[in-house]
C-alpha cells in the first residue's frame, strides 16, 4: 500500500523518493564490508563532484595543494581537508553553491545549538534524500504514510494563498496535521491533548521540552503509539516522562538543516545509529560531531563541525552508534506566571531575515531575564518586539535587548554560546 502510494505521488508531484526508498533498504541488508565500500565510493563521488563544480572547494584544494584527495580519494586521507564551521559557511555562503543550479531551489536556515543563521541550498534531488531517509527511519517501527502523523510546531505559515494550498495539500497528501504551540498554560495544554486525543494520532513528532511540557498531574493519559523527537537533547527525565504519559516508546533523533537527518535511535537500541548511507560522520577527540553530508550534489558540506558534541560508542549490526552529550536545548520558561517554550518565541524571532543570533537568558528557576538579539538592521527591532508580544499576548519584548558578540554568555563544558543559558542570579 505505501510503496503504491509512494509511486503514485512520484508520478503525480515528478519526485523520486520511491526510487531512493529502495536503494536505502537494499544497502542496509548488504554485510558491513560492502557497506563499506559503498560509503567509499559515495565520499569520493561527494570529493570530485565539489573540486570540480563548486568554487569554495576548488579554491580550498589548489590553495592546500588537495587535488590529489579530491580528485583520487583515499579514507585515510579524509582528515587531511580541512574542517568547515558555520562561521565560514556563513562568510562564504554564496561559494559553496554549484554556479550553474538555477532552479528548484529549496533553502533551508540553520539554527543549532551555537549562534547564528546561515541558509544551505538544496535541489529537489536532495530532498527527495531526505524524505526517503525519514521515511525508511520510521517504517523500522512500522510507521507507514497513510498513517495518523502530528507535529507539535509554532505557527510561522506563509500569508500567501497559493503556498497555504500547497501546504494543506501536502499535509492531506501525507495524513499530517499539526498543533500549534503558543503557551503551556493549563488550558492551553488540555486543548494541545484534547486535539492529540481526538485525531487518533500514529506518530507525535516535536522537540522534548515541547512534548515533555504537555505532561501535567490532571489530564488523564492516553496511548499514542510513536513519539519522536529532535531539535534538541532528549534528557533521561523528560524521555521517561514521555514513556510514562503516552503510554509509548520514545524515538530519538539526530539532524541538523546542514545535512538532514544524521543519526536515528532504531528499533532496541538506545543510541543513536548513523545513517551513512546520508550523511559521513566523525567525532573529534573533545567529542564535537564533524559530518559529510553524500546527497547534496549542488551544495555539498564537507568535513563539517556542527558544535553539538557525543560519545562514540559500539558499532552493532554495522551501524555506527553515537549518544549525543551537549547541543541545542529548549525549556518552558515563566514571564509573569505565563509558561512560554523558548523555541516557539525563537521561531517567531527568527521569521525576521535579519536577525543573526539571539539569546535567552534566564534565572536557575527559569525565569526570563533577557532575550539578547543581534540583528543586521536595527530599524526593524521594534517591529520584531511587538510581533513576539502578540505572539506571546504579554509585553515580552520589553526584555529584549539589541547585544553584540560580547553580550551573549558563554555556558556548558565546551563554553559555547548556547541558545539559552541559566544564569546565576
Amino acid at each position: 500500500m505505501q510503496n503504491l502510494s509512494l509511486f503514485l505521488t512520484d508520478k503525480v508531484s515528478y519526485r523520486r523518493i520511491y526510487s531512493k526508498l529502495n536503494d536505502l533498504n537494499q544497502f542496509y541488508r548488504l554485510d558491513h564490508i560492502k557497506r563499506k565500500e559503498i560509503i567509499f565510493k559515495r565520499i569520493s563521488f561527494t570529493l570530485k563532484n565539489a573540486y570540480e563544480n563548486i568554487p569554495y572547494y576548488y579554491d580550498l584544494a589548489e590553495k592546500h595543494n588537495l587535488k590529489e584527495i579530491f580528485l583520487n580519494f583515499k579514507m585515510h586521507n579524509l582528515k587531511d581537508i580541512p574542517l568547515i564551521n558555520k562561521k565560514i559557511l556563513k562568510a562564504k555562503n554564496k561559494f559553496f553553491l554549484r554556479p550553474d543550479t538555477q532552479k528548484n531551489i529549496n533553502f533551508c536556515n540553520t539554527n543549532g545549538s551555537t549562534g547564528g543563521r546561515v541558509s544551505v541550498a538544496y535541489d529537489q534531488e536532495g530532498m527527495d534524500w531526505g524524505s526517503a531517509v525519514m521515511i525508511f527511519c520510521r517504517g523500522l517501527y512500522g510507521h507507514k504514510l497513510f498513517n495518523k502523523e502530528v507535529h507539535l510546531s509554532t505557527d510561522t505559515r506563509s500569508k500567501n494563498k497559493r503556498d497555504q494550498i500547497k501546504q494543506f495539500a501536502k499535509e492531506l497528501v501525507n495524513n499530517r496535521s499539526n498543533i500549534f504551540i503558543k503557551d503551556f498554560n493549563n488550558k492551553s495544554k488540555f486543548n494541545y491533548l484534547n486535539q492529540l486525543s481526538s485525531q487518533k494520532t500514529n506518530l507525535l513528532h516535536g522537540m522534548p521540552s515541547q512534548i515533555d511540557g504537555l505532561i501535567n498531574d490532571v489530564s488523564k493519559c492516553f496511548h499514542i503509539p510513536l513519539v519522536e523527537t529532535s531539535g534538541e537533547i532528549l534528557r533521561l527525565n523528560q524521555r521517561r516522562n514521555i514513556e510514562n504519559f503516552f503510554s509509548t516508546k520514545v524515538i530519538d533523533r539526530y539532524g541538523l538543516a546542514e545535512s538532514g537527518i544524521v543519526a536515528y535511535q532504531m528499533p532496541n537500541q538506545v543510541n543513536l545509529s548513523v545513517i551513512d548511507f546520508h550523511t559521513f560522520v566523525e567525532v573529534e577527540d573533545n567529542g564535537e560531531i564533524v559530518v559529510t553530508n553524500l546527497n547534496n550534489n549542488i551544495m555539498p558540506l564537507i568535513r563539517y563541525r556542527t558544535g553539538d558534541f557525543c560519545t562514540r560508542e559500539e558499532t552493532i549490526d554495522g551501524y555506527f552508534q553515537i549518544k549525543i552529550k551537549e547541543g541545542r536545548e529548549h525549556v518552558v520558561a515563566n514571564y509573569k506566571g505565563i509558561k512560554l517554550n523558548t523555541a516557539s518565541i525563537e521561531d517567531i524571532i527568527f521569521t525576521f531575515e535579519e536577525v543573526r543570533d539571539l539569546q535567552f537568558q534566564l534565572t536557575q528557576k527559569k525565569e526570563i531575564i533577557n532575550i539578547i538579539i543581534e540583528i543586521e538592521r536595527e530599524e526593524n527591532f521594534q517591529e520584531i518586539k511587538n510581533k513576539i508580544n502578540l505572539f506571546t499576548n504579554t509585553d515580552i519584548g520589553k526584555l529584549m535587548i539589541l547585544g553584540k558578540n560580547q553580550d551573549f554568555k558563554l555556558s556548558g563544558n565546551q563554553s559555547k554560546k548556547l541558545r539559552v543559558v541559566l544564569l546565576d542570579k
